[in-house]
C-alpha cells in the first residue's frame, strides 16, 4: 500500500511539477491580440532604435576591425566568390593571424547561417545591412518569449512582461550592440526552439534547432541538452533522441571534420583558449580528478562568481544576510536552468577573461534558458503557494472569512510582485552594468565630427583591389576588399616572420588620435607607427588633422632632431618632417575654448606656457568600475617652446594622496609643444581614460593637471620638483593652485563603486 501510495505522489509530482505534457491549448481573445499589438510596437520600437543606434555608430567609428570587419569582410567575400575568407586578425594576443593570405571563417568558427546572409550584400552591399539583418531577428525573439509565457501562465498581460523582459535583458542588449556575430541571432532562435519543443511542433522544432546550429560550432551541445531535456520531461523518445543525435553529430562533424579541414594548423585556430587540443581533454580529465580544485578555479574564483551573477541577477535576486551567497529567482527551476550549463562552461573554462565579463556577444544563447527559467520559476512560485495555503486550511488554519478567495488572490499577486521585482532588476542592472538602454549609465548616441568625415577622403585614396593595414576603428569602413589588417599586422615585416617586403600591406591608414588596440599603451602603439614611418618601407602619401596614409614604395620621411640632441634611441620620441597639415587638427579658434582662464606655467630658460581653457568629459559622481573620462586643455602659443612638455591628468584622492589619471595626449608624441606655432591656440584632448587600476578610494577628490618635460616612467611624473611652477592670472573661484604639488585644480569629483 505505501509503494502505491508514493507511486502515486511520484506521478502527481511528474505531472504538475516536472513533467511537460502537451498544453492546453488557449482561444485568443480580444486580449490576447491587444497584448500582440503592444508587444509588436514594442519590437518596431526596438528595431528603430537599435538599427539607428548601430548604424550611427558605424558611421561615427565605434565599430572594430574585432569583430565586425571580420565578419564583414568574410561575408563580403562570399558574396564575391571567396568562400568566408578572412585576412583580419590580431597579431599580439590571438592565435589566428596564420598568413598575410588569410585563412577561410570556418577554421574560427562553423557559422553556415553567414551564407543566406551573404545574399543580402546583392540587395545593399554595406556592412550596416548586418545591423539591420541582426537587429530585426532578435527582437521577434519577444513572440517566443510571450506565446511561451502564455501557455505556462496561462494569462496575457504576464506573458507580455516576459516580452519585454527579453527586450530589455542585459545579455540580450550586449550581445545585440556588440557589433555583428552571428551567434547572437540565437537569442531568438533558440527562444523559437523551445516554444515548439514546449508545443510538440516538430518540424518546427528542427527548423529552428538548424538554424541555430548554423551560428555557431558550440551551439549543437546546446541542442543536445534540449533534446535529452525533452527525452526526459516531455517523454518524446523519437523526436528527442532524434535532436540530441543531429546535434551530436553536427557537433563532431563541425569541430573534429570542417573546422580542422579549413584550419591551416589542423586545429580550430581559437582553441588555445581552452589550452590547445590536448588542453580541452585536460580540462575535462580536471573536472573529474579533481572537482573541487577544478570548481574553485572556473567557478568560485571572484571574476567567474562576478561573471554568473551579471548573467542571472537581472533574473531576478536575494543576496542573503551575512554574505552568505545570493539565491536567483531562475533557481527555482533547476530542471531548466540546467540546459544553460553548456554555454556557461564554454565561457567560464576560457582563458579569454573578455568571455566571462558578461559583456559582448559571449551570452547570447543563455538568454533563451534564462527567459524560459524565470518563467518556470513563477509557475513554481505560483504552485508553492496554493500548496501551502491548500496545507494550511486542511490543519484547520483560517486565513480570513474570505479564505477561499485569498486562495485564488494570494497566488496571482505574489506572481507579479516577482515579476514587477524581475522587470526592476533588469532595468536596474541595465542602468549600472554597462548598460544599452538610453537611460543607462555612460550611454551616448553616437556623434560625428569634421574629423571623423575627413576619414572618408583618405579612404577614397586607397583602389579597390588594394591591400590596406589600418587601424581597428577604420578596418570596418575599408573591409570589402580580399586583403585588409589591422595594424600593425602588415605593416611592420617583424609580425611577418621577416618575410620579404611584398608581403606587406600596399596602405597603411592610421589616424593617431583614435584607437589604439591592439595596443593597450599608447607608448606601445606610438612606437609601432614610428617604426613603420621610419622603416623604409613607406612614404607619406598623404597627411592631415591626424590622420596619415602611407604606401609602400614612396620615399620615407626624413627624421629630426629631438630637442636639438640629435635622435632618440626610443622610437616614441623620434620626430619626422611630415606635411604641415598633419598637425591641423591641434589648432582651434579662440571661439572653441571652453571655461576660460589665464594660467601660466614656467619652464626654466624663462619661456611660459599659457593655459587659455579646460573641459573635463567626465560626470560627478564618477564610478572607479564602469565610469570614463577625458581631459581637454587649451594652450595659448606666444613663443616657441626649446624643449617637449607632457600634460598630466591627476585625482587627488580623499585621504590626500595623488593618482595618474591619465597621461594619454596622442597629439603631444607627434606634434610636440616644440614645432606649435606661434599666435595660435593648441587643444590637447587625453585619450579616454577610467580609475578601474588606479586604487583611489571613494569620496571627494580633486581633478588637476601637471606640466613637466617629457619623461618616460610614473615615478619621474609624481616627482613634484620636475613639475613646472604655475600662476594663476584669472580663472573662476573653483579653479585653484596647489604650490606644494604644482598643480593645477580644476574641479572636484566624487568618486564612487
Amino acid at each position: 500500500m505505501d509503494k502505491e501510495i508514493w507511486r502515486k505522489r511520484l506521478t502527481y509530482v511528474r505531472d504538475q511539477w516536472c513533467a511537460y505534457p502537451a498544453p492546453e491549448a488557449l482561444p485568443r481573445t480580444r486580449k490576447f491580440w491587444v497584448v500582440t499589438g503592444l508587444i509588436t510596437l514594442a519590437v518596431i520600437c526596438f528595431c528603430a532604435f537599435y538599427i539607428l543606434y548601430m548604424g550611427g555608430r558605424h558611421m561615427a567609428f565605434q565599430t572594430n576591425a574585432e569583430d565586425f570587419g571580420i565578419m564583414d569582410q568574410s561575408i563580403w567575400n562570399t558574396a564575391h566568390g571567396n568562400l568566408l575568407h578572412d585576412t583580419i586578425c590580431n597579431i599580439l594576443s590571438d592565435t589566428n593571424c596564420v598568413s598575410p593570405n588569410g585563412y577561410v571563417r570556418f577554421a574560427i568558427h562553423f557559422e553556415p547561417i553567414l551564407f543566406p546572409i551573404s545574399l543580402l550584400y546583392y540587395i545593399w552591399s554595406d556592412p550596416r545591412i548586418l545591423f539591420i539583418i541582426q537587429t530585426i531577428i532578435v527582437a521577434l525573439g519577444a513572440y517566443p518569449a510571450y506565446w511561451l509565457a502564455r501557455l505556462r501562465l496561462r494569462n496575457e498581460w504576464l506573458a507580455g512582461a516576459f516580452a519585454l523582459l527579453y527586450l530589455i535583458y542585459p545579455a540580450q542588449l550586449q550581445a545585440t550592440t556588440s557589433d555583428f556575430h552571428a551567434v547572437t541571432l540565437t537569442a531568438s532562435l533558440l527562444l523559437f526552439m523551445l516554444y515548439f519543443m514546449y508545443t510538440r511542433q516538430t518540424l518546427w522544432l528542427f527548423v529552428f534547432a538548424i538554424l541555430s546550429m548554423a551560428c555557431k560550432e558550440d551551439i549543437p551541445l546546446v541542442v543536445m541538452t534540449i533534446g535529452l531535456w525533452s527525452v526526459i520531461l516531455q517523454r518524446r523518445w523519437k523526436s528527442g533522441f532524434a535532436l540530441t543525435l543531429l546535434g551530436l553529430v553536427w557537433f563532431v562533424v563541425a569541430t573534429k571534420e570542417i573546422m580542422p579541414y579549413f584550419s591551416p594548423t589542423g586545429h580550430p585556430l581559437l582553441i588555445a583558449r581552452y589550452g590547445g587540443s590536448a588542453g580541452s581533454s585536460s580540462l575535462v580529465k580536471d573536472a573529474f580528478l579533481h572537482p573541487l580544485s577544478f570548481l574553485h578555479t572556473y567557478v568560485f574564483e571572484y571574476h567567474h562568481l562576478a561573471y554568473i551573477h551579471a548573467v542571472l541577477a537581472p533574473s531576478g535576486y536575494i543576496p542573503r544576510p551575512h554574505g552568505g551567497g545570493i539565491f536567483y529567482l531562475p533557481m527555482l527551476a533547476p530542471w531548466v536552468l540546467i540546459l544553460a550549463i553548456p554555454s556557461l562552461a564554454i565561457n567560464l573554462l576560457s582563458s579569454n577573461p573578455q568571455q566571462y565579463s558578461g559583456l559582448f556577444h559571449y551570452n547570447a544563447e543563455v538568454v533563451p534558458v534564462i527567459i524560459f527559467a524565470t518563467i518556470e520559476s513563477l509557475v513554481v512560485a505560483r504552485w508553492l503557494t496554493r500548496h501551502a495555503l491548500s496545507a494550511l486550511a486542511k490543519r484547520g488554519v483560517v486565513l480570513a472569512q474570505g479564505s477561499s478567495h485569498i486562495g485564488r488572490f494570494l497566488p496571482r499577486v505574489l506572481t507579479w510582485v516577482l515579476l514587477v521585482g524581475v522587470i526592476f532588476s533588469a532595468v536596474r542592472s541595465d542602468y549600472y552594468f554597462h548598460g544599452q538602454l538610453p537611460f543607462s549609465i555612460g550611454f551616448q548616441w553616437p556623434q560625428t565630427s569634421a574629423h571623423m568625415d575627413l576619414a572618408q577622403h583618405f579612404m577614397d585614396m586607397i583602389p579597390a583591389d588594394a591591400s590596406v593595414s589600418a587601424q581597428t576603428k577604420l578596418v570596418p569602413h575599408l573591409s570589402h576588399r580580399t586583403s585588409i589588417y589591422m595594424f600593425p599586422y602588415a605593416a611592420d615585416p617583424q609580425y611577418l616572420n621577416n618575410q620579404s617586403a611584398d608581403k606587406l600591406a600596399d596602405y597603411v591608414l592610421l589616424d593617431v588620435t583614435g584607437d589604439i588596440y591592439p595596443y593597450f599603451d599608447a607608448q606601445a602603439y606610438t612606437r609601432e607607427a614610428k617604426k613603420v614611418l621610419a622603416s623604409g618601407n613607406y612614404g607619406v602619401l598623404a597627411a592631415q588633422d591626424g590622420y596619415m596614409l602611407l604606401k609602400r614604395g614612396l620615399p620615407a620621411p626624413h627624421t629630426l632632431p629631438t630637442a636639438g640632441t640629435g635622435q632618440s634611441s626610443d622610437p616614441a620620441s623620434w620626430l619626422f618632417d611630415l606635411p604641415t597639415s598633419f598637425c591641423s587638427n591641434i589648432y582651434v579658434s579662440p571661439q572653441e575654448v571652453k571655461n576660460s582662464l589665464q594660467v601660466d606655467f614656467k619652464q626654466p630658460g624663462g619661456e611660459a606656457m599659457h593655459l587659455a581653457g579646460f573641459e573635463v568629459g567626465a560626470s560627478s559622481p564618477f564610478s572607479r568600475t564602469n565610469g570614463y573620462g577625458t581631459l581637454t586643455t587649451y594652450w595659448r602659443v606666444e613663443q616657441a617652446s626649446k624643449q617637449p612638455l607632457q600634460v598630466v591628468t591627476l585625482l587627488k584622492g580623499s585621504n590626500g594622496q595623488e593618482y595618474i589619471a591619465s597621461m594619454d595626449m596622442p597629439e603631444l608624441a607627434w606634434c610636440p609643444t616644440q614645432i606649435w606655432k606661434v599666435g595660435s591656440i593648441v587643444r590637447l584632448a587625453s585619450r579616454t581614460f577610467n580609475l578601474q587600476k588606479s586604487g583611489i578610494p571613494n569620496g571627494l577628490a580633486q581633478m588637476s593637471i601637471a606640466l613637466l618635460p617629457q619623461v618616460q616612467t610614473s615615478s619621474t611624473i609624481m616627482d613634484v620638483q620636475a613639475r613646472l611652477p604655475l600662476q594663476i592670472l584669472n580663472a573662476p573661484r573653483t579653479v585653484t593652485t596647489n604650490q606644494s604639488t604644482n598643480t593645477l585644480q580644476l574641479m572636484p569629483i566624487t568618486i564612487v563603486d
